[in-house]
């Protein structure tokens, strides 16, 4: 009987066992192998049941993914497009248009996540929880749209999601930006431009009775920027504008003509941008100007407040970039960014700024300036990155705090004085603030509409006759009326006595302030001296004048270890940067050689 080989665990043969040929023979796979390929290592992998199985494996794992790749790449050419995905962000114009398109065509009723907001002048587009026209309560219900939502628009089916992006962490806590997703099952792409411009011309006429202001208040970090607070306010009239005769038709006369020429722009080969610089005292009307002028226009207000800790040149450029085309740039007290010349003329101190000097004495509080340069800001106005189709407005209270590259033309190209009340205005604010239909003379016999009107002329111009001219601003006047709203013979007959008043109370206001003034100054003084004292050797004389050495250090034989009403040195340390550097502007670069200069103080 003759043995049989040896099964191998899994059904085959052991490795190395023999088997016959058709011949008889016996032959083993290494050998044969060996024969055939002639290399021992590829004969000892097949000749394993084990790594023959691998190689298997292996080809076979590789087919299959050469394949998918291959389908893959097949179905992303040739598969079937029968759907188009727009996508509108947060922060972007169309976001709002299309979130007003959304709350209009009631895709909110299948909605079940809402955020609820008490009312305020800050848009949230609520949708209306009663049937009239009117909402109740004092709260906004907006849907979040977080679910997929599906209608039926012009035909076409739409489907609508929203998703938050992810939180940025700034000073002013976590903020995310949403972005809503609209997938439209048709591959015509007029169907998108259609809905997108309907969402639009929908969105301005919604707007047309309200003036939206568009505000930055909280730093960005990412490749898009975003207003972040947008309000809505009730659209003022031109001729609520009490100006001079002829100034407020004058600006809305060239911003009309701006706009309507920007082809000739083009053709001329001339930037198409237009600045406005308004000037003059608070409370003469230069921001209520822009506000009726946006409403005037149906434009919309992109402001920006430089004096924001988290505005530098590069958050300016990108905000100046994300505003549309006919919309108003406007910049609010653009002075207080930069350095005053009364300012310029008082420096602070050296010591408390210089490095190494700490703990010397006392230090006087600095305003912060902003971090916008002029030069960030020219090149927003006018550089070569500026944008165009845009009607930039600044104010100013002082505008002889201005750079004057700031005030040339191609950068503020008209530059509007307001001044003071004049008694035409007063007459015409008088007139305005007492209309017929609101008055009941406390005379029965003024009833009809003819009386009323020849009452309320001669009111006026008492009350005209008793305003100085240019004394007071129309802010002035109109807190005053205020006060009698409902009584024009009052606010007449006393306006002499609001008159005398005011002059007292500006009298005292400006006693205070020579007073403040004066202690400020004492304050520098003392600093300065302070510092020189504890210094010790820096309060030395030059040896030009005579100076001697007490202690290790140079004395002025005319120092005197304190004046009076005097000031010591205030220097520029826009020249130094490391500690050790030797003093300029004023001091030379011999460290035995350090002159001091002593400045009278103003009465």
């Amino acid at each position: 009987m003759s043995a049989r080989p040896r099964p191998h665990f899994y059904g085959g043969l052991m490795a190395g066992d023999q088997d016959r040929n058709d011949t008889g023979e016996l032959w083993s796979a290494p050998s044969f192998l060996t024969r055939i390929m002639g290399f021992s290592f590829f004969a000892s992998l097949f000749s394993n049941t084990y790594g023959l199985g691998s190689v298997k494996l292996l080809v076979l794992g590789s087919i299959i993914e050469t394949g998918r790749r291959l389908c893959q790449w097949l179905f992303e050419r040739l598969r079937f497009q029968y759907s188009i995905t727009i996508q509108f962000g947060e922060g972007d114009p169309t976001y709002e248009w299309i979130i007003l398109f959304l709350t209009e065509h009631n895709v909110w009723r299948r909605s079940r996540d809402f955020r609820v907001t008490a009312k305020n002048s800050s848009r949230k587009w609520g949708i209306e929880t009663s049937p009239s026209s009117q909402p109740e309560g004092s709260a906004d219900y907006v849907p979040t749209y977080e679910l997929p939502q599906l209608f039926r628009w012009n035909g076409y089916w739409l489907e609508i999601k929203r998703s938050k992006g992810t939180p940025t962490y700034t000073q002013m806590g976590a903020q995310s930006l949403s972005t809503i997703f609209i997938t439209i099952y048709t591959l015509d792409m007029t169907v998108v431009s259609k809905l997108v411009e309907k969402a639009r011309l929908r969105y301005v006429e919604v707007s047309r009775p309200n003036v939206i202001i568009h505000t930055a208040d909280t730093p960005h970090f990412g490749p898009t920027f975003t207003w972040n607070n947008v309000k809505c306010k009730i659209r003022r009239p031109l001729d609520s504008i009490i100006l001079e005769e002829g100034v407020i038709d004058s600006i809305v006369g060239d911003a009309r003509e701006f706009l309507d020429m920007e082809n000739w722009y083009i053709d001329a080969g001339i930037p198409h941008r237009r600045g406005y610089l308004l000037y003059g005292p608070p409370g003469t009307g230069k921001s209520s100007t822009i506000h009726a002028l946006a409403g005037e226009l149906g434009m919309e207000i992109y402001s920006l407040s430089l004096a924001a800790g988290f505005v530098d040149d590069s958050f300016l450029q990108r905000a100046a970039a994300s505003i549309p085309k006919r919309a108003i740039f406007l910049i609010e007290d653009i002075d207080c960014a930069f350095p005053s010349r009364e300012e310029g003329e008082h420096p602070m101190p050296l010591l408390p700024g210089y490095p190494g000097m700490m703990g010397l004495g006392p230090r006087l509080p600095s305003r912060t300036r902003s971090t916008v340069t002029l030069s960030g800001l020219l090149n927003v106005i006018d550089g070569v990155g500026s944008e165009e189709g845009k009607l930039f407005f600044a104010t100013t209270n002082y505008i002889d705090h201005l750079d004057p590259a700031l005030l040339r033309p191609g950068r503020i190209d008209r530059k509007i004085q307001y001044k003071l009340a004049t008694r035409e205005q007063a007459t015409a604010l008088f007139l305005r603030f007492f209309p017929q239909s609101y008055i009941t003379f406390e005379d029965s016999k003024v009833s009809s509409v003819d009386e009323k009107q020849s009452r309320l002329g001669e009111l006026a111009k008492t009350f005209s006759q008793g305003v100085p001219e240019y004394e007071f601003s129309t802010a002035e006047l109109q807190g005053y009326l205020l006060s009698c709203k409902k009584h024009p013979e009052q606010a007449a007959i006393g306006i002499g006595a609001w008159v005398e008043q005011e002059r007292i109370e500006r009298k005292e206001r400006k006693e205070r302030e020579i007073e403040r003034k004066a202690k400020e100054q004492q304050s520098r003084d003392e600093v300065t001296q302070m510092q020189f004292a504890n210094m010790g050797g820096l309060g030395m004389m030059s040896k030009r004048g005579g100076g001697q050495k007490v202690g290790g250090a140079l004395r002025g034989p005319s120092m005197p270890k304190a004046l009076p009403g005097a000031s010591l040195v205030s220097l520029s340390t826009d020249s130094l940067s490391q500690p050790d550097m030797a003093f300029t502007d004023g001091f030379t670069s011999d460290s035995d050689s350090v002159s001091v200069s002593t400045l009278p103080t103003a009465a």
